[in-house]
């Protein structure tokens, strides 16, 4: 049986990748918008792919590692290091936790080793073909049309 469907037509309104991660995909894990985009952080994350804390932070070290070298994915600021209280009340103590960004966690998805991660992987990459295929049928005006209209939306 086949799962991947689109929810929203992209006759009507072409995705923006929070689109495509929306919450049918990726469920609540949007805690907060900035003026950058949505953030998430990682104690969501580890919550929605029913993970341990220590092993999503370890995954996104990994990422870093592999990926922070190369200046144009702005690892420093996808992840953002951040901390949180937690423990018995007059005994809480801070503990790590990253906030991470929708392009981030774009990233930390190649490296969660989890059948729900890979599902949610391939499910934005089919999202992202269907908007190429969509996109490859409108003409030079139509395209400029759209962009017209998400330019005019993003100034109010």
């Amino acid at each position: 049986m086949n799962s991947f469907r689109v929810d929203k037509p992209f006759e009507t309104r072409p995705p923006r990748l929070k689109d495509l991660v929306s919450d049918h995909i990726m469920g609540d894990v949007w805690v907060r918008d900035t003026p950058f985009g949505p953030i998430t952080d990682s104690l969501k994350i580890a919550e929605h792919f029913e993970m341990e804390h220590k092993h999503l932070l370890r995954a996104i070290e990994k990422c870093i590692d592999e990926l922070g070298t190369e200046t144009k994915f702005g690892l420093c600021s996808n992840f953002i290091e951040n901390k949180y209280l937690a423990g018995p009340e007059k005994r809480k103590r801070s503990y790590r936790k990253v906030d991470i960004t929708e392009f981030g966690l774009m990233l930390l998805l190649l490296y969660i080793n989890s059948p729900k991660a890979r599902k949610i992987s391939a499910e934005i990459l089919y999202r992202f073909f269907i908007l190429k295929t969509y996109l490859s049928g409108l003409s030079e005006n139509q395209v400029g049309a759209l962009k017209g209209y998400y330019r005019k939306r993003m100034e109010e």
